[in-house]
């Protein structure tokens, strides 16, 4: 999102005037500059952040500025995590991806084979956020490396005369033969946490381990193997959240949700 070293980046998506409020004759007020970062309320007070997205950026130009740095990382064995926060209404279920795809599902079945079937193809709609396109990404990088690791192997094995050679290349490379991805979804609903893929909702309790790691005692940690399981994960998680109707938003999640991929490479 920025060439800066923090490991911490602050972006502010702005998003348009939905049909409901131009219709009642709402005028935006919140302006953004997405040369100088800067966002201004009312044309008065600035605000200055790593990265502002003006109202009409599309959801592929903004993972485009997004995803880098954050694939990068994840790929290399960081930690890497995106937070959408804002008020009810602001778009952060839409911008992380998962308002699609409760769409789709509410389609019926032939439209959510379809909707998996593109997913797996690594085709996305134009709506798809940033998680259905991380999760597209990740997959097609670790296919990659795996292929050329596994070229590089047997062109190691053709070239005996040139194997310390070889051998000095691979180790300059990542040398990716094997990778597995597991995924869990829990919501924080008050001080209650629930397992989404868990259709009975029971709350879980929060443990520290023997290393002193923070975990979610009894979440499910399932395996992936392309990015339509990684959807179907999502998909399920969203229709197990709490919703309810407010002012701003007729199914507003009342709850934090954290979708959460784990990456192991041999």
């Amino acid at each position: 999102m920025s060439t800066s070293s923090s490991q911490v980046r602050v972006g502010v998506r702005i998003r348009p005037l939905t049909s409901k409020e131009s219709s009642e004759g709402g005028r935006p007020i919140v302006h953004g500059d997405t040369l100088r970062q800067t966002v201004s309320i009312s044309n008065r007070r600035q605000f200055t952040y790593d990265s502002v997205f003006h109202e009409n950026i599309t959801q592929c130009d903004l993972y485009a500025d997004v995803a880098p740095s954050l694939l990068d990382a994840f790929l290399n064995g960081f930690n890497a995590t995106v937070l959408a926060y804002g008020q009810t209404g602001s778009g952060k279920t839409y911008t992380m991806g998962s308002e699609a795809h409760e769409s789709a599902a509410s389609d019926g079945s032939n439209n959510d084979t379809l909707h998996h079937q593109a997913a797996s193809d690594n085709i996305l709609n134009d709506n798809d956020g940033l998680i259905p396109r991380f999760m597209g990404d990740i997959f097609s990088l670790l296919t990659q490396r795996q292929a050329s690791a596994e070229k590089m192997m047997r062109q190691r094995r053709q070239s005996a005369n040139n194997v310390e050679t070889d051998g000095q290349e691979a180790a300059g490379e990542d040398m990716l033969m094997n990778f597995q991805l597991s995924a869990s979804f829990l919501e924080v609903y008050g001080e209650d946490i629930h397992d989404l893929m868990d259709d009975d909702r029971k709350c879980l309790p929060i443990r520290e381990d023997s290393n002193g790691v923070v975990v979610v005692k009894g979440l499910r940690n399932k395996s992936i193997a392309n990015a339509a399981e990684a959807m179907r994960i999502l998909n399920q998680g969203t229709m197990n959240r709490t919703t309810a109707s407010t002012l701003m938003n007729r199914t507003s999640s009342r709850s934090h949700a954290m979708f959460m991929v784990n990456l192991q490479q041999t």
